[in-house]
This record gives structure tokens, sequence and C-alpha cells, in this order.
């Protein structure tokens, strides 16, 4: 059976998917079996093995998903959860305390006692870390070591997603000589080398003319000394998504103190405009980039207009995020403050969450 056609013993699920994006799989491009060439004839393997381990990030493992899904080593999920440090007993308990804390808060509000600042803004934390227990509930917690992928299809795969745009069209056109039967003869460059794994990597697939070339830029990973890490494009839209409502999520629950009482007037104007500002500031930084990205269509008919939309969207968006810094300074100390001016109200237990299992 041809080794890209098997199937996989285990189910590539949500698990696998958080490793990956951990730095769970590595690259190992050291030579192992001797060869780096086509399958006829051979050549030598490069020369230079000072780094052979590179750790590939969101948008490359996409692409190898997408195009050589055989590479990524097949291993089971307990093998990867059996690696975590943390149990799912602590987990628990820290979501039953928060989710009584909740609980406590919503029955202040539906019981008319007053909420203190100071567990708004906590409410407001809480929140966020019960969405994210949510949304990571299968995330490990750690990778201390990697799951290597080797052999030399990985490392055909590497010498591919790591082209030039130059390198990839000779490989591409070095692809199409062998599958005409002329095959490279050995060579000593490790250039020469690194197009051969790369054109015999395009050789393998049913139409290689389809792949669409993937950049990449090279940066030391400070987590695996040693290694390089693998980049594509840095931002994705589920990245400008999470940067546009992460920001609402957090800032609607300060809305809860609205009418709250506050040590001064002023204070109380500042807390809504800084709860306004810190709800509202990643959704004015996604709307000034997609303006940014969009109005790069038209460069070449307004190429001075562009640069001046372009250096203005930075400006908002710098804005925004230090709009943001300063409004979650002022809702965090503000909690504090109110805390000496407490109504004789704020000190009531609310009945409903008494009956809650927690630890106090």
């Amino acid at each position: 059976m041809d080794q890209r056609s098997r199937l996989r013993k285990y189910r590539f699920g949500l698990v696998h998917a958080f490793y990956a994006t951990m730095d769970g799989f590595v690259f190992d491009t050291s030579p192992d079996d001797g060869t780096v060439a086509a399958d006829e004839p051979p050549s030598e393997p490069p020369t230079n093995n000072q780094n052979t381990r590179h750790v590939p990030k969101f948008t490359t493992l996409i692409y190898i998903m997408k195009h050589f899904p055989h590479i990524i080593p097949d291993i089971s999920k307990e093998s990867i959860t059996d690696r975590s440090e943390s149990g799912s007993l602590s987990k628990t308990l820290l979501i039953v305390q928060i989710a009584w804390f909740c609980t406590n808060c919503a029955s202040r509000i539906i019981q008319r006692l007053p909420l203190s600042l100071l567990e708004v803004s906590t409410a407001a934390h809480a929140a966020c870390t019960l969405l994210t227990f949510f949304v990571w509930r299968s995330k490990p917690l750690n990778v201390a070591e990697g799951t290597l992928m080797r052999g030399k299809e990985v490392r055909e795969v590497y010498a591919l997603i790591t082209c030039s745009s130059s390198e990839y069209s000779a490989a591409l056109e070095m692809a199409k000589r062998m599958a005409a039967g002329d095959y490279p003869t050995a060579a000593n460059s490790d250039k020469k080398n690194k197009l051969i794994l790369a054109a015999n990597a395009l050789r393998h697939l049913p139409d290689p003319e389809k792949l669409e070339f993937l950049p990449f830029r090279k940066r030391v990973s400070f987590s695996a000394p040693g290694a390089v890490v693998i980049h594509s494009s840095p931002w994705n839209d589920y990245d400008w998504i999470f940067v546009g409502i992460s920001p609402i999520l957090y800032g609607l629950v300060h809305f809860l103190a609205w009418s709250d009482q506050f040590p001064t007037p002023l204070e109380h104007l500042l807390w809504r405009v800084s709860s306004v500002v810190v709800t509202c500031s990643g959704l004015a930084a996604v709307l000034s980039s997609n303006i940014e990205r969009h109005s790069l269509r038209f460069e070449d008919r307004h190429p001075i207009i562009v640069p001046i939309i372009g250096s203005l969207v930075t400006s908002i968006i710098v804005a925004a995020a230090l709009a943001h810094i300063l409004a979650s300074g002022f809702l965090l100390g503000e909690s504090f403050r109110q805390l000496f001016f407490l109504d004789f109200a704020a000190y009531q237990i609310p009945s409903w969450s008494n009956y809650w299992p927690h630890l106090a």
C-alpha cells in the first residue's frame, strides 16, 4: 500500500489541533537514510546540519494538512493528554468556584443588592475565564518535548515550504522533468539538493501545478533552543475576529455598574467612558485594519492616498490599544478605590448562593 494513501489509526481531533498549534509537531530534517535525491538516481545529503529541528506555525500546518497530511505523526489523544501536568480535578474545582461567584453576582442583582465595582471587575474576568475554559477544554497544559516528524518525505516537504519564489519555480520545473523520466544527477551543493527534495514533494502530488506557493520567514524560537520557527502570514481572519469580540465580552460586564454609586460624579463619568472605550476598542482596530487592507487594492490608482490611509490606520490602531490599556487600568484602579466608600447594603449576603457548594 502507498504510504500516502494509508489510513490513520487515530483520528486527528481537537486535542491534536491544539497540540499542533502549541508547537507539538516538529520537523526533524537530519538525514536518516543517507539520501535526499529522487528515487533514482540517489544523491548525497546536505552538508549543513547545524539546525535540524524546525517548528511549523499555524498557516504552515494548515498547508501541510491540506497537501501532505501523511507526514504528521499518527499519535493517539491519550499520548498527548498524558503529557499534561494538571489533572481535571483542579480544573473542575476552579470552574465550580467561578460559577459560584457568577451565581452570587446574579443573585445580588435579582435581590436588588448593590454590586461593588471590584465584584463587577472580578465578574468580567470570571466570565472570560469560563469562556476560555470552554474553548480550551481540549487543550493540553504544556508541550515539554514535541513529536518529531522524521523521514525522507518530511525533509522533502520541509524543503518545499522553505523555498523562495525562484526556488519554487525551479523545483516545479524539475518535478516536471522527473515525471518525464529525466532524473537529476547527484549534486554536492545544498541548494541543488534542496531543489531535488522539493521536486520530489511536488512530484508525488496529483497536480503539482495547482499547489500554491507558501511564503515564509524564519526567526529563532525561544521555547525550543536551537530550533527555527517557520512562519507564514502573521494575521488571519480568526485573529481579527478574536481582537474584535474579546474586548466586547470583557467590557459589557462593566456596564453592570453603569448606575452604581461612586465617590465622585467625575469618577462615575470616567467609569462609563472607560467601559465604552474598552468595549469598542477591538472593533475600532478591526475596522481600521480592514479599511487599510481593502485600500491596498487601489494602490496603483491612488499611489499617494493609500500610504496616507495606511498611516492613519496605524495611528488609529495604536491609539485604540493605548486607550484600551488606560481605560482598563482605570476600571481596575477604581474597583479598589470604591471599597472605601461602599454602602452598607453591599455587605449583605444574598440567599441563593449560600446553597451552592464553594470554598469560602
